[in-house]
Order: C-alpha cells, then structure tokens, then sequence
C-alpha cells in the first residue's frame, strides 16, 4: 500500500455542512513508517475544529496530492471547497492548480512568515520596524493601489529592490494578501491554526510505534474527541441564552446566531459607539458614508442602499468571515435600521 484516505460518513456529512473553506496540512509525521499524515480541516458553527477527513501518504510529490485531492473530491460526491488553505508546498500548489479549478486557494500566513523570517533574518534582526511594515502590506491595505505603493515603499526603505525571494514571493501575493481576499470566505482563517490544533491533539492519541491499524483506531479517537465537543456546545447553546442589553439587535441576533458567533458579533456592535460617521457621496438609491475612530485617521467606506436597507464595508469582513463588521452596524444605527434583513 501507497497512499491512505479515510473519511467515514460524518465526516462526509460535515463537509456537506461546513465545507466551504479547508485548511489541508502534512507537518504532522508521528507514526512508525515516517508518513506524512494530512488532515482535511474546517470550522463549525461554534468556531470548533472539524475533521473532513485524512490520509496517510508516502511521498509528497505533485502526483501524490493530485491522487489525494481527487480522492478526497471523489469522495465528497464532487463538491470543491470554495476557500483551501495550505503552506507554499510547490506540489501542494500544483496539484489544487489541477484538481480544484472552481476553489480559491490561500496561503497560511503563518507559514509565510516563518519562511519570512528564515529568508529575510538580516532585516528582521537589523530593524525594529520591518516586521510591522511586512505586517502591514499582509493585513491592512483595503485597496490594491495602496497595496502596491505599500511594497514598493517597503523595498526601498530596506533596499530589498532585489530581493529574489521577496520576487517570487510578490508574484503569488494574490494567495496571501488579504487585499486580494477580503471579498472570500474564509470563516475568519486567515492561517493553518486550525490544523495546528489538531496537530497537538493528534499528539495526545498517536506515538510512533503504532502500526497502519492502530494508528487508524487511535485517530478515530481524536474525531470522535472533536465531535464530543460540538454534541457539548449544541446541548450548551439549546439550553442557554446569553444576557443581552434591552437593544432589538442583539435580541434578534442572540436567538440566530450560536453562542460563539454571536460574541464575534456583539463585539463588533459594542464597538459602535467609538466611530463617527460622514456622507460623502450619493447615487440614486445609494449613500456613500466615510467612518472613522477617533483614535485613528484611518476610514473606512461603507456603501448603503437604501432600497433594500443593504449596506456594504470596505474592510469586507463580511465577505470574509460572515458577521457584520463594526464600520457597517455604524451606518445602519446612522439610518435607524435597528434590525438585520432576514
């Protein structure tokens, strides 16, 4: 035997529910044949880690993940993940390349800037500044003009002009910039942690010395520990309902949202109160606002059609993790919208 894919009928069934973005990972090496073990991993509806389903492999080569991939798309009764994330395994890349055509796929910035910091160790350790300016071309720009004006800066400022892996790194910037990504789903990850995670649960059930079918009974283990945690947080979620503020909002949202997806909202809503809001445009229907924070000179645009109480971030956190962002509830407050559109 080669290669190995298990994925049993739950996990077929989760996917079917929560699949659309995929963390896929093969760091994890603990069993007596020095396999790569590479787990399919996603998010539910309690922001839990959920096992899609797994391999054992016995290289990591092009042709091997383009069996997996296909394997695991055979598998799922064809379905592809809208968002995949890996490392920047050249063969990893390959083969999604090949296999899923209608995904997006994104690069774990984790990853990234380990590699960063291994390339780039001179300008990490000669400057105090660099890893924010690194950061800050990664996470902040909202628009792609701003971006690329942003690296250029970068460069010069540290004389990386020609910097070969920075090079190659700036042609595959539309698979980790989140610029390029805001407007894709990708249930707040925005790195491998999810796979992470699993990894150091993996630990506690796997050791070296366990044969092909141990190794499978000892990792059925760690899939059943993790759906044992969501059967516990659907029993905490039917028979509790969080406190909430006399506000139509928060009362409308704490009976749809689980708990865990409702703090990521009420966080957001609780920050209202700190930004102002200006109109800066009008079109038919729509109103263009600008929102800013008063402890920072940075704004945001927040489009609102007024039509069909739609409302529109330039920080796409919508878009990007599936709960109104602060910039937004804003606006809405600004036209007494005091409920969210079924």
């Amino acid at each position: 035997m080669t290669n190995i894919f298990w994925a049993d009928a739950r996990s077929i069934l989760d996917y079917h529910y929560f699949g659309d973005v995929v963390c896929f990972d093969t760091t994890f090496k603990t069993n007596s044949y020095g396999r790569p073990f590479a787990p399919f991993v996603g998010v539910n509806h309690h922001k839990q880690t959920v096992v899609f389903g797994a391999a054992l492999l016995y290289d990591e080569t092009a042709d091997t993940f383009e069996w997996l991939f296909e394997t695991f798309k055979r598998a799922m009764s064809g379905k592809q993940p809208k968002t995949i994330l890996t490392d920047q395994c050249p063969a990893i890349i390959s083969a999604i390349d090949k296999v899923f055509t209608n995904s997006i796929h994104r690069l774990c910035v984790w990853h990234m800037y380990q590699n960063a910091a291994k390339h780039l160790s001179h300008v990490f350790q000669g400057s105090k500044t660099f890893k924010k300016d690194f950061g800050k071309c990664v996470y902040d720009f909202e628009e792609v003009d701003d971006f690329l004006a942003g690296w250029n800066d970068m460069l010069v400022k540290y004389n990386l002009e020609d910097n070969d892996w920075l090079h190659r790194l700036f042609q595959n910037k539309e698979k980790w910039a989140l610029v390029y990504g805001r407007q894709t789903f990708c249930a707040d990850m925005k790195s491998m942690q999810r796979s992470e995670s699993m990894n150091a649960l993996l630990n506690r059930y796997l050791h070296v010395r366990l044969d092909l079918l141990d190794f499978f009974k000892h990792y059925e283990r760690v899939v059943d520990d993790r759906r044992y945690a969501e059967v516990e947080s659907d029993f905490y979620a039917s028979q509790t309902s969080p406190k909430v503020p006399h506000v139509q909002m928060l009362i409308q949202t704490s009976k749809v949202y689980t708990p865990a997806m409702f703090e990521i909202f009420k966080e957001e809503f609780d920050m209202v109160m700190g930004y102002c809001v200006y109109e800066s445009g009008h079109t038919a229907s729509i109103s263009e606002f600008k929102v800013t924070h008063s402890a920072s000179q940075n704004s945001h645009t927040v489009k609102f059609d007024h039509d069909g109480s739609k409302v529109s971030c330039s920080c796409k956190k919508f878009e990007f993790i599936g709960v109104l962002c602060r910039h937004a509830l804003k606006v809405l407050d600004h036209n007494n919208i005091k409920e969210l559109a079924p």
